[in-house]
């Protein structure tokens, strides 16, 4: 229990003087930046407030997505995700997705002394967003229906697709809170939280895209209720699982 009150605490705060949440990028991305801050001793934290210019958890998750709509940064936008098809493996190739670009951004600031303020501060806020994104689990899936967004469904009498309804409607039909997640990692136990932090991209994957099954089980197109409780659950753990790799990301990357 002293472990989730001390992220609590801590993650209270970092609301505090964090901006409204609108929709799943923001709200989901937002609780994995603050579950990481909240595992890091107060010294790391300062090293890296200091390196994205004292962004809020919200303001640096969120980057990413932000800059979608300025064309500069066109060639981040296969990065998001990795297509695997169903029942193949992933093979390692130069085309640029949320696997190698996390492991690139690790190599690079293992080397940030080479590097201008800007270059670090940007591959921070990359890992930030990208270690969020490969933990929903349509951001690993299947290239032939574009991860769930033609797949079009309804969800509580709403016509949508089925990457909106894990990227947003479940978080908000659902009200998830930080502190729902922080009760799913506290739950975890310590052994598998020591598992979790070994820092391994390309395996990290493997579990999400084990969700998928579930993903994609319903019926007619409809998406109900039990549906969306059943896996409430499944996202506040991954929400939390997210927050747990990056902490171990920026403690190895970070921590003195």
């Amino acid at each position: 229990m002293k472990k989730i009150k001390q992220l609590v605490v801590f993650c209270c705060a970092a609301m505090l003087c964090t901006p409204s949440a609108f929709g799943w990028g923001k709200k989901g991305h937002t609780m994995v930046v603050q579950i990481a801050y909240g595992l890091l001793d107060s010294a790391t934290k300062n090293t890296i407030h200091e390196l994205i210019d004292h962004m809020s958890a919200e303001q640096a998750g969120s980057w990413m997505d932000e800059v979608r709509s300025d064309r500069r940064y066109d060639y981040m936008k296969p990065w998001h995700y990795v297509n695997v098809e169903k029942g193949e493996t992933y093979q390692t190739g130069s085309t640029p997705n949320v696997l190698n670009q996390i492991d690139s951004a690790i190599s690079r600031l293992e080397h940030r002394d080479r590097m201008s303020h800007e270059e670090v501060k940007k591959n921070i806020l990359v890992l930030f967003h990208l270690i969020g994104d490969m933990h929903q689990p349509l951001h690993v899936g299947y290239g032939t229906d574009k991860g769930g967004n033609s797949v079009q469904v309804k969800y509580l009498n709403k016509e949508t697709n089925l990457h909106w309804v894990w990227d947003s409607e479940i978080i908000e039909s659902e009200h998830i809170t930080l502190n729902d997640c922080l009760k799913r990692y506290n739950d975890l136990p310590k052994p598998m939280i020591e598992r979790l932090q070994i820092i391994a991209p390309e395996k990290w994957m493997n579990q999400p895209r084990s969700l998928l099954s579930a993903v994609y089980n319903f019926q007619d197109a409809t998406i109900d209720q039990e549906y969306a409780d059943r896996n409430k659950t499944v996202i506040e753990d991954e929400i939390a699982i997210a927050g747990i790799r990056l902490a171990a990301v920026l403690n190895h990357l970070f921590k003195a």
